[in-house]
C-alpha cells in the first residue's frame, strides 16, 4: 500500500544550492574511496566510514538535544536504511572499484534515478513519475547500458564490478524511498540512526577479517577513510535526508546525474584519470536525460511535485 507521509514541496533556489552541494561533495568519495582501497578492503572501508560518520552525527545530535522515541517500526526501519543506504552500497562499491575506475563508478551511480523512479510510482502517491521524466530517465539509463557495454567487450573482466555498483545504486533508490517512510523523527536523528544501524551490521565482519589492531596505512589512505566517513556520509547524508523528505526522492535522485560530472572532475585534478570517449559519451547521455526530465510541474493544492 502505498505510503503518504508529508507531501513534498517544490523546489527553491535554495534547495537546488543543497542538491548541489550534496553531489559535488558525494562526488569525491569515489575518488577517497580509490585511494583507500590501497590498503583497506572493500568491507573495512565501509565499516570503518560508517563508525566515524555515526560518532560525528551522534554528537552533533547531543550538542543539539536532539531525541526520538524508538520503537519497533523506527528501529527496524533505521536498520533497514542503514543496510540500503550505507552497509550494502558502500561494501559493493568499494568491492566494484577494484576492477572499475571512479570516474565509470561515478556515472554507473546514475542508474540511481531510473530506480527511484520505478519504485516511487508505486510505492508513493504524491512523488509519481511524468512521461518527461521517464523519457529523460531512459535516455539516462542509456549511458550505463553504454558502460556495461564497454565492459562487456573488454573480456568482462570489469563486468562484475560495474553490475555491483549499479546494485548499489538500486539500494540507494530504495533507501530514498524509505526515508520518507520514517515519521516524526529529525532528519538528523534519522542520519544517526541509520548510521548506527550500518555500522552494527558491518562491525562484526570488520573485527573478524580486518581488526583495527592489524591495519598498516599509510597517513593518505587514512586521510581518505577519515574524510569519507566526514565528508561523503556524515554531511551529505545529512543533506540528502533533509533533500528526500522536503522534495521527494524523485528530485533527490538528480543529484546522481551531478555526481559523475564531479566525481571526473576531481579524478582529473586529484589522480590524473582522463575520460575516454564512452566515458563521455555515456555523460553526454545522462546529461541530456537530465535535461529532458527536468521538467518540474506543481499541483496547486498541495504544493507537491509531480
Amino acid at each position: 500500500m502505498p505510503v503518504n507521509p508529508a507531501a513534498v514541496r517544490a523546489p527553491t533556489p535554495g534547495d537546488f544550492v543543497r542538491l548541489i552541494l550534496t553531489a559535488a561533495i558525494w562526488g569525491s568519495s569515489f575518488l577517497c574511496i580509490a585511494v583507500a582501497l590501497e590498503d583497506f578492503a572493500p568491507v573495512a572501508i565501509a565499516g570503518y566510514r560508517v563508525a566515524l560518520a555515526a560518532l560525528a552525527v551522534i554528537l552533533l545530535c547531543a550538542a543539539k538535544g536532539l531525541r526520538a522515541t524508538l520503537d519497533r517500526h523506527t528501529v527496524f526501519m533505521f536498520f533497514a536504511i542503514g543496510l540500503l543506504n550505507g552497509a550494502a552500497p558502500f561494501t559493493l562499491i568499494g568491492w566494484g572499484q577494484l576492477s572499475v575506475d571512479s570516474s565509470t563508478t561515478a556515472v554507473l551511480i546514475a542508474a540511481s534515478p531510473f530506480a527511484t523512479l520505478l519504485f516511487s510510482h508505486f510505492m508513493t502517491r504524491d512523488d509519481r513519475f511524468t512521461w518527461s521524466k521517464l523519457a529523460g530517465l531512459l535516455t539516462g539509463f542509456a549511458g550505463v547500458l553504454v558502460l556495461l557495454y564497454r565492459g562487456l567487450i573488454d573480456g568482462g573482466g570489469s563486468l562484475p564490478g560495474m553490475f555491483a555498483i549499479a546494485l548499489a545504486a538500486i539500494c540507494y533508490a530504495l533507501s530514498a524511498l524509505l526515508i520518507r517512510r520514517v515519521r516524526n523523527v529529525p532528519s538528523l536523528v534519522i542520519v544517526a540512526g541509520q548510521l548506527l544501524a550500518s555500522t552494527l551490521l558491518l562491525m562484526p565482519f570488520v573485527i573478524w577479517w580486518h581488526p583495527p589492531w592489524s591495519i598498516e596505512a599509510t597517513p593518505r589512505s587514512l586521510a581518505a577513510v577519515v574524510f569519507l566517513a566526514l565528508g561523503p556520509t556524515a554531511i551529505a547524508y545529512t543533506l540528502r535526508t533533509g533533500i528526500v523528505r522536503t522534495n521527494g526522492a524523485v528530485f533527490m535522485s538528480a543529484a546522481g546525474y551531478l555526481i559523475p560530472v564531479f566525481a571526473m572532475f576531481w579524478a582529473w585534478l586529484f589522480l590524473d584519470e582522463q575520460a575516454d570517449v564512452t566515458i563521455t559519451l555515456a555523460l553526454l547521455l545522462i546529461l541530456s536525460g537530465l535535461l529532458i526530465g527536468r521538467r518540474v510541474t506543481v499541483n496547486p493544492s498541495s504544493g507537491s511535485v509531480a
